[in-house]
């Protein structure tokens, strides 16, 4: 019986050693690599792709131009600024103007007393001032001569010394006598020029010389003397 029993013992103490080997060991989680020099960049970010754009249709979408850049002014548009003297000039000449010139006339030998007054409106274009105007001119003479024009005047300033041509048609009137039948009217022409110093906005000084003739009447006359101008 006691040998029954250590038999019993030993049979235990075996299948329980071999129970023990049939169970497996349990596993132990992978460690890390232990770091060789600097890590590994990041891989680069994938490319980012543009979103699909819209076709374009000539029609409907015509290219646009770009608008083109504005011009620079043109030199003659900058002028330089005027002088004392010049201004003066275009001031009197410009606008409304009016003057008195008296004289001496000389018409078929005979010398007389003549006396003119003249109307204008002047237009200042830069290198000269025009002037379109009338005249109203009387030759105290014998016989009494009257001519009444439009006339036309051409100012070339230089500072304020103001040279001039001038000319004009119109009616003219020869009375040889008062209420004779002598008298006679015919077409008058006028051609002159002269200067004119400016000291002043509104007054002007200067000489005048002129040539007149009626046609039909035989009259021909030359005309000299001061100008005295006064302009508002």
């Amino acid at each position: 019986m006691r040998s029954l029993s250590s038999l019993s013992i030993v049979v235990a103490l075996l299948l329980g050693a071999s129970t023990a080997a049939a169970q497996p060991e349990p596993e132990l989680p992978p460690s890390d690599p232990p770091p060789e020099g600097d890590p590994a960049p990041p891989p680069p970010p994938p490319p980012i792709e543009p979103p699909p754009s819209d076709p374009v249709d000539p029609v409907l979408d015509p290219p646009s131009t770009p608008s083109p850049s504005p011009e620079p002014p043109h030199e003659e548009e900058q002028r330089p600024p005027m002088s004392e003297g010049r201004l003066l000039v275009s001031l009197y000449n410009s606008g409304f103007q009016w003057g008195i010139s008296p004289g001496v006339a000389f018409a078929n030998g005979k010398a007389g007393f003549l006396l003119g007054m003249n109307f204008g409106y002047g237009f200042d274009t830069g290198p000269v001032i025009l002037v379109p105007g009338a005249r109203l001119m009387g030759y105290f003479l014998d016989p009494f001569v009257f001519i009444g024009m439009p006339t036309f005047k051409v100012v070339l300033p230089v500072d304020r010394f103001a040279p001039f041509v001038e000319g004009g048609v119109g009616p003219g009137y020869v009375d040889q006598k008062a209420g004779s039948p002598d008298a006679k009217a015919g077409v008058a022409l006028m051609g002159g020029g002269g200067f004119m110093i400016h000291f002043s906005p509104s007054f002007a000084l200067g000489a005048h010389a002129s040539y007149q003739v009626i046609t039909g009447t035989g009259f021909k006359g030359f005309g000299v003397g001061p100008i005295l101008a006064i302009g508002f």
